[in-house]
């Protein structure tokens, strides 16, 4: 009996073992960022527990060189980080009701993860990011390259407006990594069709964003530069104090062809609410051979659909006695 003992231990053993051996791996698919441990995926939490939070989209305002905000109601659930929430819903591009914004993000396009570490955020996208867009042979190269950048700043903004991060280091899904970077490489942009040069995390360019501010100087830019019809698109579709639709835009290149011209201006930031901003501006005017310089006058904006525009009486009141 004694010498049958390690025997039926031994078998016990092997036995154990095999058990072991047999059960199936999984694996995480979402690619990771590197220098962080893999772990299983997180179990699906009940949709009962999904919540809805109020967040900021960037988007393009039509075909102008600058990103205007969407607000929506962004749904996440404990099992799904809010950050890949909020850039699925950006991807997915602008909702029904604004119109004059456009999506950024080449077709098939998708969110593979998000990790925050410190300051910055890790966002892992699909390999079609790198794809291009269907219409790019028929546009210029100087637009190819501004969609680009564009669309890096759309997420960027979208990002730090929401989350408390500062900044966004973009990686990219790669077929075969072979030891690679994930990271976006320069070539994104068009600058050297050739390059390998890794973007490291970008920041938020202000410059790119209608904010009131950026709103008013754009406006006035346009006016002094003439260009009636880009200006045209800024200009509120109704009046909110009288409910009064805007003039035909043949009766405004009329109206402002027939003020003096807007030679130089300064404009500087000032109240902000919900529905109007209120901005103080210096200018010089050429009115009949004479410059004449206007300090301390104001220019307003109304927020109309979520973008920042202005009545005609808004951008030219200031010049009257």
């Amino acid at each position: 009996m004694k010498k049958l003992l390690p025997c039926l231990l031994l078998v016990c053993l092997c036995l154990t073992g095999c058990a072991t051996l047999s059960l199936p791996l999984e694996r995480e698919t979402a690619t990771l960022v590197p220098g962080t441990n893999p772990a299983l995926p997180e179990a699906q939490a009940p949709a009962s527990l999904a919540v809805k939070e109020t967040a900021v989209l960037y988007f393009r305002y039509m075909d102008e060189p600058y990103l205007a905000s969407e607000t929506r109601q962004v749904t996440h659930s404990p099992s799904k980080p809010f950050e890949l929430s909020l850039l699925t819903e950006l991807i997915s591009g602008p909702g029904s009701h604004s119109s004059d914004l456009t999506a950024l993000f080449p077709p098939g396009t998708r969110v593979l993860s998000t990790v925050s570490r410190g300051r910055t955020l890790f966002v892992t996208l699909s390999r079609e990011i790198m794809d291009g867009y269907p219409d790019d042979a028929g546009i210029s190269d100087s637009e190819q390259k501004l969609r680009r950048r564009l669309c890096m700043q759309s997420l960027v903004a979208t990002v730090t407006e929401n989350c408390e991060v500062d900044q966004v280091q973009i990686l990219v899904e790669q077929e075969e990594s072979g030891g690679a970077s994930l990271r976006l490489q320069a070539r994104y942009f068009l600058e050297d069709a050739e390059a390998s040069e890794l973007v490291g995390p970008m920041t938020r360019d202000e410059l790119l964003l209608l904010s009131p501010l950026n709103t008013a100087r754009v406006m006035l830019s346009l006016w002094q530069s003439r260009d009636w019809q880009r200006l045209y698109r800024y200009i509120a579709r109704r009046d909110p104090a009288t409910g009064t639709e805007r003039i035909s835009y043949r009766d405004f290149v009329t109206a402002m062809e027939n003020l003096p011209m807007l030679t130089d201006f300064s404009v500087e930031g000032g109240g902000v609410n919900d529905s109007r901003a209120t901005l103080t501006l210096s200018a010089s005017v050429l009115e009949e051979g004479r410059e004449l310089q206007q300090e301390g006058r104001v220019v307003r904006l109304c927020r109309e659909d979520g973008l920042w525009r202005a009545t005609v009486t808004m951008l030219t009141g200031w010049m009257e006695e």
